[in-house]
């Protein structure tokens, strides 16, 4: 027998398989046929996707629909378009063809009405400053680069053309100030003799001791006295605006007899102040602060000055500033969050500049919208992009921007050198395909079926079973099937190679075939059959996303086996009679490893397949001597020889496993440690100056109403979604629940008075821990709470009808069709109606108000990525208000009529943020659970396969190695355990398991006697196809961590270890386990089972290997006499 050719009673199958015998009978027929069915599955699925276009592939079905926090927001979402449908009913639609598309929005209609120019949101700039050389970006040095760079934009010459707006009414035509520190910093006070360094002495003073210790701001009450002189301060202003003729106390009749009413010089604002404060009753420490700050508080609107302040006394008053209430949104968004009274320095600050829309010449932001983004985007581009760049890492201080208008160029060439990387990744398995075959026919064979693989599957995926849900996801699948997909060319081609070390194999090529076939067939069955297995049970996870995953990588690994096993073989049948003894190149050298010298010279007259006569492989088997011994690849010596001959003896294998027993304990140590998600997941490179940014202003700084934060709801009136019979996976993503309705809300008195009084403590601020979860509106004079309530408009609308707030039900249909048909001047001093823009839902068939919303501002920043914790605890202190709110005998107490009002949170990168909290824990749970059911799956199917406990077992405990220890090296490279390090670790049981299952194949199936044998011919076996794979897969994914988007680079993090670990637990571990504890022919039968007590029909013969005669008739000598044998 030839050495790795497996046992004696390794001979020809007596009959051969049909297919086989078929594929060898008519190689280019077959492989036609099943080309062709197969290129029929793809045309079939490039029409759905013609025919069905983006709609095909989902997203976003992120959450579970059974949670709460799903069911409120799909609620929410249903209430706004009831009240958008109701508002529609009795107005006449019309038709446009201009409408407007927004990334993740419905498209909607073009707006028809008419702006002043800059005075809509556009494009904006988001700044992060860093100090480089120490804690504190704050000196005069620095803040004198920092005005260079501000000034370069805001000063260009042509800035005021794009700038936004601050009257949004467009008597006004200076642009907004940016919100900046340097407002601060360069505060313009040039019209008060006070700077604000002056201003800092007057507060220090107040409490009498002048010790640089502003006291003052720690007085017991002064947030609610400077609320309540605020509030009558407020009221004062705008009684003047109305009429220019009170009476001020102070000499200022010039200015009172501004003819100006919307202008407010700084010495009427201090007339107003103490007018205001006449019949209020507050400490004189209240007056004296409230007086002192105003000329900054005044400064803040207005253009900055050049003159920089007083450095070291800006930042001990800002400090102080920050412990008020009425003054912390002033400077609060500045500074970082180790910023205090104590330690008045800071490493960070940030900022924003905002351009506005339309430009001019344009009616609005919808007319013609990409003309106006383009324009602008432009402008931008040629003007400041080179220039910001250059700053990034400016000595001293880094300035880090992110620009809107370039925001789209940036990630689409960061998504399009990712996705290059794809061909890059193939490219690589295709080269290590071709170096391991020789061959460069079956190296693109073995691509081919590995790329058809995936449409063939999405058609049997969507089509044949009807999953409606295709997620983003799904696209990993390609670097799965390339590793799993080149392990089973690995697996055959290294078989049809063994065949040739066997010359009563190689009789003919219907036995050798037959042979190989089933040999390689049913390994590569038993190693997809289980990786299927892994991946569908990530079926258990409440996600549609992982779900969607799982089965259609399962569906993906099922269609490359279907061709490796039918179409490949048609083409290495091709390849024996027409490719393999030809060269690869018309100068080429042959004789390497023969009795005949290595010869050079030219062979193009053998290139062509169909001219010069070329001897097969399998004829050369038949012509060698019996005394020659075919010469191994270096691999297979290597893993044969030197490798096993280490692990074999019975000494290597203890050894062997006493190492690996004590690398466990670390790693079981450290995949404990691994963490919940602590921070914002990053989506690009640490170092990359985008998701520097995010970081910085995401966990740098404290809550602030200057930031640009997620809008809350507040909704009365549903009862939330029923989704029973809602099936994503089946459905599709548009597939929606019931909407229920609250049957016990009525639009009384009681519920009326309710909802406003909410509001109204929105507005104040005024319940407890409200400042940590809602945010006040910057644009309030008063600093009021940011609310959007549209029981303002009802309670001043029927008060200017001269009704009574609130009113009776019985009114509320004939009086709600009035109020929802008038008008009102919206911020751009346009009237709108208010069915327009009210938040009621009114249905005038019934008469009933059917849904009332309003809209808060939570703390929480836009264009962020929050962590599980930062959003549970908002979450927790959302619903304990609401909760509160809800009672009966509450601070607010709530009538009957309107105690089932819910919440819900709006999101940007990851979804709506209360239902992203839930699903970071569902990624959590997802992993643990499709780890552990994928790891006793693999042991069930192995079991199965093997009919051996003893195998079983050892690979059930050396895939749980495999885990502990991936999830170990995750730990080391300080991962946590957020959304991508879950979905790796929920998808790591289908890797883990392939090599293992083919180690304990081989060891199963081998006819030798003990297991130091078995051991020997499984290396011999599957030893290089294993190594093979294992290469390959790392080559895939090593492409991955070149990625700029974290999700590709940690997933390839995660493949190339998975792999590694998994062949060295597998060939190490495993295969010494089976050397010293594995079953033999001496083994009890009660650790055979449960092979031992099955009837042995049931299973036929035990190796695949094991065939008696051949199919065809052989044709010479050396072939009869072993016939005979």
């Amino acid at each position: 027998m030839a050495e790795g050719g497996g046992a004696v009673a390794d001979r020809p199958p007596r009959k051969g398989n049909r297919f086989v015998n078929c594929l060898v009978a008519c190689p280019c027929v077959c492989a036609t046929i099943i080309m062709s069915l197969c290129l029929i599955t793809v045309i079939g699925t490039g029409m759905v996707i013609r025919q069905e276009g983006t709609d095909v592939f989902s997203s976003g079905a992120d959450s579970s629909l059974n949670d709460i926090r799903t069911r409120e927001w799909q609620a929410y979402e249903g209430a706004k378009e009831m009240i958008k449908n109701l508002a529609e009913d009795e107005r006449e639609v019309k038709d446009s063809d201009c409408v407007v598309e927004s990334w993740g929005l419905e498209p909607r209609p073009c707006d028809d009405k008419v702006y002043p120019p800059l005075t809509q949101s556009g494009d904006l700039v988001l700044t992060a400053m860093i100090s480089n050389s120490d804690n504190n970006l704050f000196t005069e040095a620095k803040l004198k680069k920092l005005r260079k760079i501000e000034d370069y934009i805001v000063e260009h010459k042509e800035y005021k053309d794009y700038c936004m707006r601050g009257d949004k009414t467009g008597q006004d035509t200076s642009c907004a100030q940016p919100v900046s520190p340097l407002g601060l910093f360069y505060a313009n006070l040039s019209w008060s003799s006070d700077g604000i360094g002056e201003i800092f002495d007057k507060v220090d003073k107040i409490d009498g001791a002048a010790d640089g210790v502003l006291k003052a701001f720690q007085s017991t009450g002064l947030d609610k006295e400077l609320a309540r002189i605020q509030g009558s301060y407020g009221a004062m202003t705008a009684s003047y605006r109305r009429d220019r003729a009170m009476n001020c106390t102070t000499d200022v009749s010039k200015c009172c007899d501004s003819k100006d009413s919307s202008f407010i010089s700084p010495k009427i604002a201090l007339c107003l102040l103490d007018n205001s404060a006449n019949d209020l009753t507050i400490s004189p420490t209240a007056k004296s602060v409230f007086r002192a700050m105003l000329p900054l508080v005044f400064a803040f609107q207005m253009p900055r000055g050049d003159k920089l302040q007083h450095v070291d006394k800006t930042l001990k008053l800002a400090a102080n500033m920050k412990t008020v209430g009425l003054y912390a949104p002033y400077v609060d968004f500045y500074f970082d969050k180790s910023f205090s009274v104590d330690n008045p320095v800071s490493k960070y600050s940030r900022g924003t500049i905002r351009f506005g829309m339309p430009l001019p010449g344009y009616n609005n932001s919808d007319i013609k919208r990409k003309e106006q983004q383009d324009k602008f985007r432009k402008w931008f581009r040629e003007q400041f992009n080179d220039y910001l760049k250059a700053t990034q890492g400016d000595g001293d201080v880094e300035f880090l921007f992110f620009a809107t208008p370039l925001i789209q160029d940036e990630f689409i060439s960061i998504l399009l050198a990712d996705m290059t990387k794809v061909f890059v990744s193939l490219a690589l398995v295709f080269l290590w395909i071709w170096l391991q075959t020789n061959s460069s026919i079956i190296a693109i064979a073995g691509i081919t079926e590995i790329i058809l693989s995936i449409p063939l599957a999405f058609f049997f995926y969507y089509t044949i079973f009807g999953f409606k849900y295709f997620d983003g996801l799904n696209a990993m699948t390609i670097f799965i099937v390339a590793a799993i997909g080149a392990d089973d060319i690995f697996v055959f081609m290294d078989q049809y190679k063994a065949s040739s070390y066997m010359p009563e194999v190689c009789v003919d090529l219907k036995t050798r075939m037959n042979w190989v076939y089933g040999r390689a067939s049913w390994a590569m069955f038993i190693t997809s059959a289980t990786t299927c297995a892994a991946f569908v049970c990530t079926a258990s996870s409440p996600l549609p996303a992982i779900q969607s995953f799982g089965i259609f990588s399962a569906f993906v690994i099922a269609a490359d086996y279907v061709l490796v096993i039918t179409w490949f073989p048609a083409i290495v049948v091709l390849y024996h009679n027409h490719w393999e003894g030809r060269p690869c190149f018309p100068c080429c050298c042959w004789g390497v490893g023969e009795k005949t010298p290595c010869v050079c010279a030219c062979r193009a007259h053998e290139l062509w397949p169909c001219g010069a006569p070329m001897t097969t492989s399998s004829e050369k088997v038949r012509l060698r001597g019996p005394e020659e011994e075919p010469k191994k690849r270096m691999l297979e010596r290597l893993l044969s020889g030197p490798f096993a001959n280490a692990i074999g003896s019975w000494r290597g294998a203890l050894i062997t496993v006493v190492v690996f027993a004590v690398l466990l304990v670390p790693s079981a140590i450290l995949s404990s440690q691994i963490q919940p998600l602590s921070r914002s997941e990053e989506a690009l490179p640490a170092n990359h100056p985008f998701q520097k940014l995010w970081t910085v202003s995401g966990e740098e700084f404290p809550g602030s109403a200057q930031n640009r934060n997620t809008p809350a709801h507040l909704v009365w009136g549903i009862d939330l979604i029923n989704n029973d019979g809602v099936d994503i996976l089946r459905q599709g993503s548009t597939s929606k629940g019931k909407m229920m309705m609250d049957t016990t809300f009525k639009f009384d008195e009681a519920a009326q008075q309710h909802i406003w009084k909410v509001c109204e403590e929105v507005r104040a601020m005024s319940a407890p821990k409200m400042e940590l979860f809602l945010s006040r509106d910057p644009d309030s004079p008063e600093g009021y709470g940011a609310v959007e309530c549209p029981l303002d408009d009802w309670k001043n609308w029927l008060e200017g009808s001269g009704k009574t707030f609130p009113l009776p039900l019985a009114q509320v249909a004939s009086e709600m069709k009035k109020f929802m048909n008038s008008t009102k001047l919206n911020e751009y001093r346009q009237l709108v109606k208010l069915k327009d823009v009210t938040t009621i839902g009114f249905d005038e068939k019934t008469g009933e108000v059917q849904v009332v919303m309003v809209e808060l501002t939570s703390q929480l920043q836009s264009r962020a990525s929050h962590s599980g914790d930062k959003l549970k605890k908002h979450y927790d202190l959302f619903q304990e208000w609401l909760e509160e709110i809800n009672s009966a005998t509450g601070r607010l107490p709530a009538p009957p009529t309107a105690n089932k009002a819910f919440q819900t949170c709006e999101g940007d990168f990851n979804g709506p943020n209360w239902i992203w909290m839930h699903t970071q824990g569902l990624f959590q749970q997802s992993a643990i659970s499709g780890a552990c059911i994928g790891t006793v799956l693999a042991f069930i199917v192995i079991l199965i396969a093997t009919q051996q406990i003893i195998i079983a077992l050892l690979s059930f405990v050396s895939i749980a190695c495999i885990l502990a220890t991936v999830i170990a090296m995750m730990k080391i490279a300080n991962y946590e355990l957020g959304s991508t390090t879950s979905i790796c670790i929920t998808i790591l049981a289908g890797f883990a398991v392939d090599y293992v299952v083919h180690l304990a194949h081989a060891y199963n199936h081998s006819l030798k006697v003990t297991r130091q044998e078995k051991f020997q011919e499984a290396i011999d076996v599957i030893g290089v196809s294993v190594l093979s794979g294992m290469v390959t897969s790392v080559l895939a994914a090593m492409v991955l961590l070149t990625c700029n988007l974290q999700f590709f680079a940690k997933f390839g993090f995660f493949m190339i270890f998975t792999v590694i670990w998994a062949w060295l637990w597998g060939n190490c571990f495993f295969m010494a386990m089976l050397r010293l504890v594995g079953p033999d022919t001496n083994t009890h039968w009660v650790l055979q089972l449960p092979y031992s007590i099955l009837p042995k029909k049931w299973f036929g013969p035990k190796d695949h290997a094991n065939y008696v005669e051949n199919a065809s008739e052989p044709n010479n000598e050396p072939n009869k006499e072993l016939q005979k044998e």
